[in-house]
């Protein structure tokens, strides 16, 4: 005898009902396991001293800014570190910093480090807690001008002109630099964003013409013209890895495969953040102007 094709409606109601029973009792148990959590990160960080600081071969207040972790669900007003006494030492000299605002210490305003010497940032916090810091100063090339790009260049969603380097890189390897652009005496690069920096892996020993150390919008040049300097400042390999480091945690992330956000690792001893560098510096200007666009 054939058999027939068609289901029997009603053992088929009878699975349909057996699978609804099952998925109701499969979202009960679900249900029943869950164990909400209430979960709060407040006063969650261990409250880090954080260190920003350099000295450099110019005659000036060199300063140092402390202050502290915050929590990182909680953004807050930073807290400085205020009461702290504060020193830089080269091993001959030793030249003590004051407090002019929270946070902020300075040396007196006619300190000048000088290239080749070590230099130690001592700090003492008013709960008694210590840290310090030690770095070479390096010497920086001095190069041999800086030009402007005579063509517009579209970027950022507006035209400007790129500011380009020009100079001998000396031998031997392992060099690095850091480079901030100032307008009028106004510093220009005022973030990490914007902060540019390289070493000499491949530019050893040569010169080097047309290198695009920045860009400025046209906006941001006077009708008449305006003065740009490059400073230039020489840097550990050790500051090329943080800074490298910083980037790579903040503006160089955020896509979904990245992992958690964690600090970087600087140069201050006993668990303290943030970086204290020694700079030899070379600046360069010139007089820039709004160029006729080229049809």
């Amino acid at each position: 005898m054939l058999k027939s094709s068609v289901s029997n409606p009603v053992k088929s109601q009878a699975i349909i009902r057996l699978i609804c029973w099952i998925t109701i009792i499969a979202g009960i148990l679900v249900i029943s396991c869950e164990d909400i959590m209430d979960v709060s990160f407040a006063n969650d960080s261990g409250r880090d001293l954080v260190v920003e600081g350099s000295i450099t071969t110019d005659v000036q207040a060199h300063r140092v800014t402390l202050s502290f972790t915050g929590d990182y669900f909680q953004k807050s007003v930073r807290e400085m570190a205020t009461g702290a006494e504060v020193s830089i030492s080269d091993g001959d000299s030793t030249f003590l910093l004051h407090e002019l605002s929270d946070g902020d210490y300075f040396t007196e305003a006619n300190v000048q480090g000088e290239t080749g010497k070590t230099y130690t940032l001592n700090v003492k916090l008013a709960d008694g807690r210590m840290f310090a810091a030690s770095e070479k100063m390096l010497p920086c090339t001095d190069f041999d001008s800086i030009s402007q790009s005579l063509n517009h260049q579209f970027f950022d969603g507006d035209y400007g002109y790129d500011v380009l380097f020009y100079g001998k890189e000396p031998e031997p390897l392992g060099h690095s630099d850091m480079y901030l652009l100032y307008i009028n005496n106004v510093l220009y690069t005022d973030s990490l964003s914007e902060l540019s920096f390289a070493n000499d892996d491949f530019v050893n020993g040569k010169y080097v013409r047309d290198y695009i150390v920045y860009r400025i919008l046209e906006g941001d040049i006077h009708p008449g013209y305006d003065w740009v300097t490059l400073e230039m400042h020489s840097i550990s390999p050790a500051y090329y890895d943080y800074l490298s480091a910083m980037l790579l945690e903040t503006v160089w992330k955020g896509s979904p495969w990245d992992g958690p956000p964690a600090n970087v690792a600087g140069n201050i001893n006993n668990g303290a953040k943030g970086y204290f560098r020694a700079s030899d510096v070379k600046r360069k200007s010139r007089r820039f102007t709004v160029l006729p666009r080229a049809n």
